[in-house]
């Protein structure tokens, strides 16, 4: 392994005593702090990291008392090296460190965060975020996740404003000049990514407890009305996951603080953690179930990571996959739990599929590999470290049986309380609470990038498999075998029955009954993360048998069959033709989920429909979307379930946005006229989709409209609504105005970038939005957040123009991306797929519209 980036075994920290007192009015500040070390071999020297902070005196106390002689700072390697005059012999000591710092606006580190009350005044913020590699913008320390220590944190600020971390209060001293010192009582023994603290002018929520730990939500003046959902969760979540882990939650106190500035969506800082507003504060009222179940979905996440990473961690950023990925796993089964009607676990396989779309790239990964630099661990933090990881735990608990699982996972937290893991020692963990051989399994999920496609056919009276590695780009000649975990269904007019099997092998044969009234379903219940293409004639069953009303697939089922069938369109396996053929057999959908996938399939196909052929799209679309409307219609009644208003919200965006049919379009136009009027009078789902129809057939008075309602809005979720809404107009000067904004002040940072990302999907101006992205270029990463811009440069994977897509790959060959280069790789291949799409299918395509007009 290479340690360039890593710090000397032979120091060991276990305690910080940390006094920090802010400047917020001058955007700066100082402190001091006092680290346990023991020494385990002679030296004259110490290593520790720190990256953006002046170093002032620094003193080493213990059997001896030493001053530094030199402070040697590498700026590469984020480490400053402290010389002393003598050799410092095995023992323990006390490293004392002077230093100071800016608050900067870049959401990392100490940083600045700011915002303005309803009266137009504007409030200043301390904030913390320190996961991967920031805490070392802070405070001098050894920050590498191994090194665990128990954190003593002393805060110096002003009177009026409140100060959060991650234990309770100790004590508060108050100081003649209007300023008071808070002293926080000790932490557990836990990594320095996970220390926090805040400073500003918050409140606090009513306060919940469960088994006599207080959790209360804490935001600026003015939005506690919007904390109860949360607080509910937060209740309910604490209370499951005691359960679940057989440890009780090892802090005094949990607090949940939303942030108005904050790059990712939360962070699970220990007692203490941190959430962008608009993933913590809400009006239920005004929300959409998706928005919901978003918000429990993430508080779930990062109080699961209160065992699962902050008690328990991994020894270096390699294993990051299995904290977030376990998170993820964990936060579903919460979830799940929470509110059941929401079938949570129906949406993880959903959700699945954007993994599915990265790891179908060549420019995949493994779900850990090796971690060298800062930037190489800032790129873990990705899709397949979060939903194809939480996606291989849920193959392997329903392999394991949950009981079995659940005992595994006891048993590892109990092992490894308040220490560091490799991966493997989950597995020994869940290896000897089952007696099956999960490492060995294991290994091939996780130590090698992609995954299998299966091949099913009948022969004779047998069903075959074999497994093949799936890639949208057939160019990879790896012979790869994955131990794959099969659940298959074998349907009769009257039965069906279920069997199971490990396939280990390239080729595997299943004896089954092949008779004309049989039909079999691979990847039953749709855990799996694999994809699967039948033969014809069993496809040809399948279909026959997908009409809801008939009981016989389930909607997750629906969904992976037809998101298995798209990936073979896009890799260019199947024909468009033969898709949109067999849509057909997907005219009594009931869905939103399956029907919000065929919407997007059919919103891709439409990007390379040419004007000739607009309208005969156009009516094909709209002949699939009309039998669901006369049988479900688009306007909502009293008796409709959530899942009937998802669905209507669906329909209205694609008759909106891919026919722009005139009838939804005015429909949409009323619906708004009431939102004016009194928005609690439009349900959630239907304004969501109504914002979304108008945004892409509005005019600019309408543009100015969004603008000053996203402006002014009275909750998160309007906020970014009525944001994003802005890069779909297709008036060119409004959609110019909104590529402008994005660099203004009136766009957060930790939003501005997906917003320009948005833009680049605009399917008119997509063109304008990468001129304008090159050209501000530098501004762009100097003004964002360094993990944004893998994120902001999503949008590209949506192009489809060969001329923009070649300027596309011109100007990031030459512009790397250190924070996310292996992300924008990715994104630069399904450029090219997007062009082997086009070139392979379009005269499949006009053929089909031209034979269908």
């Amino acid at each position: 392994m290479n340690n360039e980036f890593r710090l000397q075994k032979s120091i060991v920290p276990s305690h910080y005593s940390i006094f920090i007192e802010p400047d917020l009015i001058n955007e700066s500040f100082s402190g001091n702090e006092e680290i346990s070390i023991s020494v385990l071999e002679t030296t004259k020297s110490i290593k520790i990291n720190s990256i953006g902070l002046v170093i002032g005196n620094v003193k080493l106390t213990g059997n001896i008392e030493l001053n530094s002689t030199k402070i040697e700072e590498d700026k590469k390697h984020e480490t400053i090296t402290i010389h002393f005059k003598s050799l410092i012999d095995p023992g323990d000591y006390n490293l004392k460190i002077q230093f100071s710092g800016k608050l900067d606006n870049s959401l990392r580190g100490f940083y600045l965060s700011k915002y303005r009350d309803n009266q137009g005044i504007e409030h200043k913020i301390g904030t913390t975020q320190f996961e991967s590699t920031d805490a070392r913008r802070a405070f001098p320390c050894f920050d590498e996740p191994e090194f665990k220590s128990v954190f003593s944190i002393s805060l110096k600020l002003d009177q009026s404003l409140m100060a959060i971390s991650n234990s309770p209060i100790e004590s508060e001293i108050t100081n003649s000049e209007g300023k008071k010192t808070i002293i926080f009582k000790d932490t557990i023994k836990m990594s320095t990514y996970l220390v926090a603290f805040i400073i500003g002018p918050f409140e606090e929520s009513e306060t919940a407890e469960v088994n006599n730990v207080p959790i209360k939500i804490i935001s600026v003046k003015g939005k506690r009305h919007l904390s109860k959902y949360a607080l509910n969760c937060g209740k309910f979540f604490l209370d499951y996951f005691n359960n679940y882990y057989g440890i009780n939650y090892p802090g005094s106190k949990l607090d949940l603080i939303a942030v108005p500035d904050f790059a990712s969506g939360a962070m699970e800082n220990f007692g203490c953690i941190t959430f962008r507003e608009s993933l913590l504060l809400v009006d239920e009222t005004r929300a959409t179930e998706s928005e919901l179940t978003r918000i429990a979905d993430v508080i779930a996440h990062e109080i699961a990571h209160m065992w699962f990473g902050d008690l328990v961690t991994m020894k270096w950023w390699n294993g990051i996959w299995l904290n977030e990925a376990f998170a993820t796993f964990m936060a579903t089964k919460a979830v799940d739990k929470f509110n059941p009607d929401w079938e949570r676990w129906v949406q993880f396989g959903f959700e699945r599929s954007a993994a599915f779309d990265v790891d179908s790239l060549e420019e995949t990964r493994p779900i850990e590999y090796e971690v060298i630099s800062p930037d190489d661990a800032s790129g873990m933090f990705d899709l397949l470290t979060y939903e194809k990881g939480g996606s291989v735990l849920r193959m392997l608990e329903q392999y394991l049986w949950e009981q079995s699982f659940q005992n595994g996972v006891k048993k590892y937290l109990k092992i490894h309380q308040y220490s560091n893991t490799d991966t493997k020692d989950l597995w020994e963990s869940l290896e000897k609470s089952t007696n099956e051989p999960v490492e060995k399994t294991m290994e091939s999920w996780i130590f090698q990038p992609g995954f299998p496609q299966l091949m099913v056919s009948e022969e004779n009276n047998s069903l075959k498999l074999e497994q093949n590695i799936f890639k949208y780009e057939n160019t990879s000649n790896k012979n790869q075998v994955w131990k794959i975990p099969i659940v298959i269904k074998s349907f009769t007019e009257s039965d069906k029955s279920i069997y199971k099997t490990l396939m280990e092998e390239n080729k595997k044969y299943i004896d089954l009954n092949n008779s004309p009234d049989i039909f079999h379903l691979v990847n039953v219940g749709g855990d799996g993360f694999y994809r699967i293409q039948y033969s014809n004639n069993l496809l040809t069953k399948i279909l026959k048998n997908l009409n809801p009303e008939k009981n016989k697939l389930t909607n997750i089922e629906r969904f992976c069959l037809l998101d298995d069938y798209w990936s073979d369109i896009l890799s260019c396996n199947k024909t468009v033709d033969v898709f949109l053929e067999d849509l057909q057999f997907f005219k009594e959908e009931n869905d939103p989920e399956v029907l919000n996938l065929i919407i997007s399939c059919l919103s891709f196909i439409d990007k390379f429909v040419d004007e000739n052929h607009s309208n005969n799209f156009k009516s094909f679309s709209e002949g699939y979307f009309s039998h669901l409307l006369k049988k479900y219609g688009f306007k909502n009644n009293n008796n409709d379930t959530n899942k009937i208003k998802e669905f209507k919200a669906a329909l209205i965006r694609g008759l909106g946005n891919i026919c722009a049919d005139e009838k939804i379009i005015n429909y949409c136009g009323e619906l708004f006229e009431t939102y004016r009027k009194n928005p609690k009078d439009v349900e959630a789902n239907a304004l969501a989709a109504t914002i979304s129809v108008l945004s892409n057939n509005g005019d600019s008075n309408l543009y100015n409209e969004f603008l000053e309602l996203y402006l002014n809005s009275s909750t998160p979720q309007d906020e970014m609504r009525f944001l994003f809404a802005l890069s779909s107009f297709q008036n060119i000067d409004n959609f110019i105005n909104t590529l402008e904004l994005s660099l203004s002040e009136k766009v957060r940072t930790q939003n501005a970038p997906y917003l320009l990302g948005q833009t680049l999907r605009n399917k008119k101006h997509f063109s304008v939005s990468w001129d304008f992205i090159e050209n501000n270029w530098d501004k762009i990463n100097d003004k964002f957040p360094e993990n944004s811009i893998p994120r902001l440069l999503t949008g590209i994977r949506a192009i489809t123009d060969v001329e923009c897509s070649e300027k596309i790959k011109t100007f990031l060959k030459n512009n790397k991306v250190p924070q996310g280069q292996k992300t924008v790789d990715q994104h630069l291949e399904k450029l090219n797929i997007n062009v082997k799409f086009a070139d392979f299918n379009l005269k499949y395509l006009e053929k089909f519209l031209l034979n269908n007009n």
